[in-house]
């Protein structure tokens, strides 16, 4: 997964507040940069797009379904992170 997916080592928040928060913490305490997941702005889009119907080749199931997160509320940043990445045994 974490080949395919450069998105896991960004910080998932509930929304721009808590992402702020974040920013004014790693400014203050010189920790550097982060990107972020504002869950209040992703699952309006996500929330169609991941739980829609896909069509992909028998056997090949998308890297998204794969994944169980531990709480639902997770679903969104996981789908924004993923989209359809599909995970195949070889190139045929």
């Amino acid at each position: 997964i974490s080949t395919a997916c450069g998105a896991l080592s960004w910080l998932v928040v509930d929304n721009a507040d808590g992402a702020q928060a974040c920013v004014e913490y790693l400014r203050a305490n010189a920790l550097g940069r982060a990107k972020f997941i504002i869950l209040d702005k992703v699952t309006p889009g996500a929330a169609a797009a991941m739980d829609a119907r896909f069509d992909a080749p028998e056997g090949v199931p998308r890297l998204f379904d794969l994944v169980k997160p531990k709480e639902p509320r997770f679903r969104a940043a996981f789908y924004y992170a993923l989209r359809n990445t599909l995970v195949a045994e070889g190139m045929d």
